[in-house]
């Protein structure tokens, strides 16, 4: 009941009890005595009475309203400021479909300007093309059977930004039922929008590289017990689609496998770190395939730093390598084949030398005798000179012969050392008078310096074969006019021997490889001024091998090549670390 209506039928029952209460008062105290001053009398005290509980209803009546007022204002402002700082767009629609009400969020999320008036519906041109009609037909289906809306669409805003929204609205009706309008709020949507593209274009990534590498994804929850596995490891594994239990993956490595398997794995995750294994699984089709496994555990949190006994997640990779295995399969089998074939060449070799050298021994041997003219002349000198060739031929023959016999020796594991305390200056004034006697025509100068004093433990024979081969090929090389140094001194690596000559160096690419092919020429072209087999320095490093050193091959900027021998600290008599050490 309203305050008018309250105060109506107040002052109305208050007249009429004053009429009848005021006659029954003069009555009884006047009697039925009449004075002419009565009516004006009941007039006032009427008027008076009325005013007075009148002016007490006003006064309540208007208090309870200013208290209702200020009521809602306050409301008003506390909704004001909460839809101020709302983190989402708010708005207010009213019965016919136009905004009474924005607030500054909604103005930002769709980029309309803040002097922006309430009133009509521009919303709907700011929705996406695409969006447009379903939004809009949604929300006057909703609108007008009066029922709640919610629909995401894109928003183009006046700077050209695409905006995802997530519209949602009430109807607010009167208690009357009288529908008011609708109260809504838009969110924005479109950090959420671009994460969920972001991840899906990581997925699509993720499928295509996992599909095309042939690498396939297991992922092992131990809690539940659940497996994922990837549609590439499916695959591979020749399962079909839908989710596969562990027992049923883990018992396709075959029983004999499956302890060194798991042992490998255990062990791993023990120590907290990854492991890696391959083994053979039988794949759901029945055939035996081979795969490189990794994975890792997961362990949660603790909160001491500690980690905990068990992980909770095994995950990792899973490829095919069977093509691999098969390919290492038949590289093995090729080479134990080539190292049985190049035994059974090496060991014919080796066998065979006898065999090599006995009628190149004779060959020379008679062909000395006729140049010599031993058992009388020849008759014509031209036989001699004939014999002579063959004699040198034969030399030339004999020395190729040994290099290969030796190398095939040398392969077959068949040369063995024999350590003796060799005087360094003797060994190396032996070997230069051997090539000087061959070289009687040659004008080069030989020196020698340092070796003086030195004393080793190595194979007398082995190391004169190395200073032969070394100073054959500095002489070789060396043009007329020339100078081949030979020169020994102590290094912090041991004993180096080094030939060095004054010929035309070596080019990058032979001295790259020189003595680690046999056959590799100084000079490789078919033009070469320089006869030899290639085998010289083959021989020398492998001769180096087996005494523990080293060979090192350099080419000086000024010309020339200097080839140095290192022996170890442990071959120097007395020992290398008494020693005097030069830098």
């Amino acid at each position: 009941m309203g305050a008018a209506t309250r105060i109506c039928l107040g002052y109305a029952l208050l007249g009429g009890l004053w009429v009848l209460g005021s006659d029954i008062a003069l009555d009884m105290m006047l009697g039925p005595v009449h004075a002419a001053w009565v009516g004006p009398v009941k007039g006032v005290g009427f008027v008076m009475v009325t005013a007075l509980l009148l002016h007490r209803v006003l006064v309540r009546a208007l208090a309870a309203d200013a208290r209702k007022t200020r009521e809602l204002v306050i409301s008003q402002a506390r909704y004001s400021a909460l839809a101020d700082m709302a983190p989402v767009g708010i708005f207010h629609v009213d019965s016919t479909g136009q905004i009474t009400y924005r607030n500054p969020r909604l103005r930002e999320i769709t980029g309309m300007p803040a002097e922006l008036e309430p009133g009509g519906s521009w919303e709907w041109w700011l929705i996406h093309p695409e969006d447009h009609k379903r939004a809009q037909s949604r929300w006057l289906a909703a609108t007008q059977r009066g029922e709640r809306y919610a629909e995401e669409f894109r928003i183009c805003r006046p700077d050209g930004r695409i905006v995802w929204v997530l519209c949602e609205a009430l109807p607010v009706t009167a208690r009357e039922g009288e529908r008011l309008g609708y109260v809504g709020m838009a969110i924005d949507l479109t950090a959420q929008h671009q994460a969920a593209e972001t991840m899906r274009q990581e997925k699509e990534r993720y499928e295509l590289a996992t599909g095309g590498s042939a690498v396939g994804i297991w992922d092992w929850h131990l809690g539940d017990g659940s497996l994922h596995l990837s549609g590439q490891a499916q695959t591979l594994l020749r399962l079909p689609a839908g989710g596969q239990g562990p027992r049923r993956v883990l018992g396709m490595i075959p029983k004999a496998e499956r302890a060194r398997a798991f042992s490998h794995v255990r062990s791993h995750l023990r120590l907290c770190q990854p492991f890696d294994l391959e083994l053979p699984m039988v794949c759901a089709d029945g055939v035996t395939r081979w795969f490189h496994v990794r994975g890792q555990g997961v362990w949660p949190a603790t909160g001491t730093g500690d980690m905990p006994p068990r992980p909770t997640r095994l995950l990792g990779s899973l490829m095919d390598i069977t093509v691999r295995k098969e390919t290492d399969g038949q590289l093995a089998r090729a080479r134990h084949d080539a190292e049985m074939a190049s035994r059974s060449k090496s060991a014919f070799l080796a066998s065979m030398s006898h065999e090599l050298r006995t009628p190149l021994n004779a060959i020379i041997g008679f062909s000395e005798l006729i140049t010599q003219q031993t058992y009388g002349p020849v008759g014509d000198a031209r036989y001699a000179d004939y014999a002579e060739d063959i004699r040198v031929s034969g030399l030339h023959l004999l020395e190729l012969v040994n290099d290969i016999l030796d190398v095939a020796r040398m392969e077959a594991g068949r040369f063995e050392l024999e350590d003796k305390v060799v005087d360094i200056a003797a060994e190396v004034a032996v070997a230069v008078r051997q090539i000087q006697a061959g070289n009687l025509q040659r004008k080069i100068e030989i020196t020698v310096a340092g070796a003086a004093g030195l004393h080793a433990m190595l194979d007398p024979t082995a190391l004169r074969q190395v200073l032969l081969n070394l100073l054959g090929n500095a002489v070789k090389f060396t043009p007329d006019g020339g100078r081949v140094t030979v020169s020994a001194d102590i290094r912090r690596e041991g004993l180096a021997l080094s030939v060095i000559d004054t010929g035309p160096g070596i080019s990058r690419y032979v001295l790259e490889n020189l003595g680690t092919q046999p056959f590799l020429q100084a000079e490789p072209s078919l033009r070469r001024r320089h006869g030899g087999s290639g085998l010289g320095l083959f021989i020398v490093r492998r001769l180096m091998d087996l005494h523990g050193g080293t060979l090192l091959v350099e080419c000086p900027p000024g010309g020339g090549t200097r080839v140095t021998v290192i022996f170890p600290p442990d071959r120097q008599v007395p020992p290398g670390p008494a020693l005097a050490m030069l830098p």
